[in-house]
């Protein structure tokens, strides 16, 4: 009994510090891709950064910034 709890709690730690590992990757995940359209009608997307519980975004990524560029496109 003694080696079965010994192993459960070293068994909950892993997994304590497995989750902690995930969380940083689970959280960029929540902020949505924000789409913007150039004058050319190309669009692209601009990824945001979770602060806490909102979502930043590049501030020149949404005033069109990547426009020049062909390989963001999306459509």
């Amino acid at each position: 009994m003694k080696n079965f709890k010994a192993g459960f709690i070293a068994l909950c730690g892993l997994m304590v510090l497995a989750a902690a590992s995930l969380a940083p990757a689970v959280a960029e995940a929540q902020c949505p891709c924000v789409r913007v359209e150039c004058q050319s009608g190309k669009t692209y997307c601009c990824a945001g950064t979770p602060q806490g519980t909102e979502c930043v975004y590049d501030r020149s990524c949404l005033n069109g910034g990547r426009c020049g560029g062909g390989d963001f496109e999306i459509e």
